[in-house]
């Protein structure tokens, strides 16, 4: 049921939404927020623990066209969490979160200019706050999200004997990231690597990106 203050969806603001969505799609910065983050294949364990409702363009887009919201705020306000998520998520220091930031001023400036009668959607107040507290709790200590997508995207180029030099990194000082499926699989769980010891990997992961052979002994 649509709220006194609600704004109905009908023909003209349903063509102003979409192409909201639209442009906010097709900008080269959104490549990151076109679908839903894939915290599995990521590694990204706490994902949902700390993102209470995941948004991306691609669902919002879905939704409108199947008409699943029942008001323009409805809607707006799902784009406006695609990038409360991301700086919750990331922190305030990240890329990606700069980049979501970068993205929400467009998003403002297509709102005024399409809806100019709509009220813009504000970023949670308590986002912002929550993600200085734990910057501040531990700047030394934090994996950003970016760095996890990073780390995984490297493990995916590494030969054998380089995976199994992490290995044994990770097995001796971070034994709880790596989980033996059985004789021919592993799994190395990046939620679970420490601070110290994913710097470590990253570092070796970079030697061998400059060139380094593998049959040089790697610290562990």
């Amino acid at each position: 049921m649509i709220k006194e203050n609600q704004t109905p969806i009908n023909k003209e603001e349903l063509k102003k939404l979409n192409q909201i969505l639209q442009q906010l799609i097709d900008s080269n910065d959104s490549l990151e927020f076109r679908q839903p983050v894939d915290h599995k294949t990521l590694g990204l364990h706490d994902y949902l623990s700390v993102i209470k409702k995941p948004m991306d363009l691609g669902t919002c887009q879905k939704k409108l066209q199947n008409s699943e919201y029942k008001c323009v705020e409805e809607c707006l306000n799902d784009i406006q969490q695609i990038w409360d998520n991301c700086k919750l998520y990331n922190g305030p220091s990240s890329w990606i979160t700069k980049l979501s930031e970068k993205l929400e001023k467009s998003f403002k400036k297509y709102v005024k200019n399409y809806l100019p009668l709509i009220n813009i959607p504000q970023s949670s107040i308590k986002v912002k706050k929550v993600t200085e507290e734990v910057v501040q709790e531990d700047t030394q200590q934090t994996i950003s999200h970016n760095e996890k997508v990073e780390f995984s995207n490297n493990l995916k180029q590494l030969n054998p004997d380089q995976i199994g030099a992490l290995v044994k990194i990770i097995q001796t000082s971070s034994p709880s990231a790596f989980v033996e499926v059985n004789k021919e699989r592993f799994q190395i769980i990046i939620d679970n690597i420490d601070f110290d010891t994913f710097t470590k990997c990253q570092n070796q992961i970079q030697s061998w990106m400059n060139g380094e052979e593998i049959n040089k002994k790697v610290k562990i």
